[in-house]
């Protein structure tokens, strides 16, 4: 396994700077694939990571895991909470990791000095979990592909709602981030 400090830079080089949450971020991803006895979780494959972040620290325990969104092996869920839960999928053994409180660092200090000073029983809890891992979130090809009955898009692995008996994208059902413009 990297030392905290190669995991450090590999972070920051990949978010662009060093900060609070690229600290503990790099924590707790160490702690989590510790605590799983993985000792170079960039190269397991069977690794899924869930961050309920979007900020900081989802960088950092990206970088750390070799869990990418794009490979299917990091998946974010929207909580806005400090925390990810790390999947083994070999032994369906998983650990959920979570920052203690608020953690913040006073003004003008430095902050892998003050970050240092503390162990991970004071920034973190960790627990056992179960986290239920259907085929269609695992990594690799879709495993199933549908048509939306509305906008013809493609929907993969199981996406899709079922709605007046037709198989619909998310946006046609009603449920989209964006709202199309109209006639400009």
């Amino acid at each position: 396994m990297k030392t905290f400090e190669e995991d450090l830079k590999e972070a920051a080089l990949y978010h662009g700077h060093i900060c609070a949450g690229q600290i503990l971020g790099v924590r707790m991803a160490r702690l989590g694939v510790r605590k799983l006895a993985l000792e170079e979780p960039q190269k397991y494959r069977d690794l899924v990571v869930f961050v309920e972040s979007d900020r900081c620290l989802s960088d950092a325990v990206s970088t750390v895991t070799g869990c990418k969104l794009g490979k299917r092996r990091l998946k974010h869920k929207d909580y806005g909470k400090s925390a990810a839960s790390f999947l083994d999928l070999r032994t369906s053994r998983a650990v959920r990791v979570s920052s203690i409180g608020w953690v913040n660092a006073p003004a003008n200090v430095n902050l892998l000095e003050y970050f240092a000073a503390l162990t991970d029983e004071e920034l973190f809890k960790v627990e056992e979990v179960e986290i239920p891992f259907p085929p269609c979130e695992a990594p690799g090809k879709p495993v199933e592909k549908i048509e939306c009955g509305l906008c013809g898009e493609m929907i993969t692995d199981s996406r899709h709602i079922i709605k007046d008996g037709k198989a619909l994208c998310k946006s046609c059902a009603g449920f989209s981030y964006y709202k199309l413009k109209t006639g400009e």
